[in-house]
């Protein structure tokens, strides 16, 4: 698939995650800004609100890629692997920011990483 091609999937699923109130750019925008953080130091607040922002986002998004990954032949490795894949986001999700500023940024960093895989594979099965 060229990059044209993952571009135009791209828009067609964010057309249908709009009309549900997903804006993909805002969601693009807070992975970059997590992403972007490692180089600038933010405080302990500022984690815990991008870390909340991506798992809405996460939240959002899980049930159309899971939707997308359930289409496809149950015994097929494809599936397995992204069912598992959907099964860690599910959990890294859910784990917390922990105490210190490391374990909350690389939380963040995660989190964003997932998002993004979300992002990319949740109009890949239609």
């Amino acid at each position: 698939m060229t990059t044209q091609q993952r571009a135009s999937v791209g828009e067609e699923a964010a057309t249908v995650l709009n009309g549900k109130g997903l804006d993909l750019d805002k969601v693009r925008c807070t992975i970059s800004r997590a992403r972007g953080q490692s180089s600038v130091q933010l405080h302990y607040d500022e984690l815990t609100a991008l870390e909340s922002e991506l798992r809405g986002y996460i939240a959002q998004l899980l049930p159309a890629v899971k939707n997308a990954v359930d289409k496809i032949w149950h015994g097929a490795t494809a599936w397995h692997q992204q069912v598992s894949r959907l099964d860690g986001i599910e959990r890294q999700a859910g784990q917390g920011l922990g105490t210190g500023v490391l374990s909350a940024h690389v939380q963040v960093q995660q989190l964003a990483k997932d998002c993004q895989w979300l992002i990319d594979h949740q109009g890949q099965q239609r």
